[in-house]
């Protein structure tokens, strides 16, 4: 009797889209926005063409934009279709998976508007130590292990260190942006909870501390603070590049170029 309800239950939620590839039902008047996930295959664009052998995808993006929801929308969909289940999407084509692996938080309250600070993989250790860690991470899984991987992270230097390798794919959930003075600690963001192509430049934290309805006052400090480090961060990066320029004379226009680029940020 159970695996007859468990198959009822798949038959009755296979038939209640409205096409052949059926989609959840909508509340609260929002609207579905699809999302394509390419891994480890080729994509539509010229830009997935030339990654289109990456296994890994590095997802990026502010707090509350999508992410944790997106990486197990695609978990899901996977159980769901070798269950033999239709399921939410325009179109599906994969591989059969053995096995499926997960570290996700799961006490975000999203109908409440707060979003969990969940950090994954430098919890009780330094920054530098918890980016080399998820660096050294990246790097297993996407040049010698090969798993088709979606690894979100806030590590920007780690998308910086990977934005060239063919190994991984750079993706990151939208948002829009708008800030009506010239102080940065006031942007506001949109969600657009879409998936698209390259790396979010930057997390606006400060926006979810606004959220999570921290005083004004510390909100100005952290920002100021966090200002400072990322000049010292920057300092850094601009050191190393100007190392390496030095050093290869066959750098061109382009790393020249990132190098006038980093100098305007400090």
């Amino acid at each position: 009797m159970a695996v007859l309800d468990a198959l009822l239950a798949l038959s009755r939620y296979s038939q209640g889209g409205d096409g052949p590839m059926t989609r959840p039902e909508t509340f609260f008047g929002d609207d579905f926005i699809p999302n394509d996930i390419h891994i480890g295959c080729p994509g539509s664009s010229e830009d997935d063409e030339e990654k289109n052998d990456a296994s890994c995808v590095l997802v990026t993006g502010p707090n509350m934009g999508g992410k944790s929801t997106l990486m197990r929308q695609c978990g899901l969909v996977i159980i769901l279709a070798q269950l033999g289940c239709y399921v939410p999407a325009e179109s599906l084509r994969f591989t059969p998976v053995d096995r499926v692996f997960t570290r996700l938080g799961a006490s975000d309250r999203i109908m409440a508007g707060e979003s969990t600070f969940f950090v994954e993989l430098r919890r009780g250790t330094a920054t530098y130590d918890g980016t080399a860690i998820a660096s050294a991470v990246v790097k297993e899984l996407a040049e010698k292990i090969c798993c088709r991987t979606l690894f979100s992270t806030h590590y920007h230097s780690l998308v910086e260190d990977y934005a060239n390798n063919h190994a991984v794919r750079l993706g990151h959930m939208a948002c829009m942006v708008e800030n009506e003075c010239e102080d940065p600690s006031q942007e506001t963001i949109t969600f657009l909870y879409k998936f698209i192509t390259g790396a979010c430049p930057k997390s606006y934290g400060f926006n979810a501390a606004r959220l999570a309805s921290l005083p004004e006052e510390v909100i100005q400090s952290g920002h100021r603070k966090a200002r400072e480090f990322e000049k010292s961060t920057i300092s850094l990066r601009l050191f190393k590049k100007l190392c390496q320029f030095a050093e290869d004379a066959t750098l061109g226009n382009t790393h020249f170029a990132s190098l006038i680029q980093m100098l305007d940020n400090l």
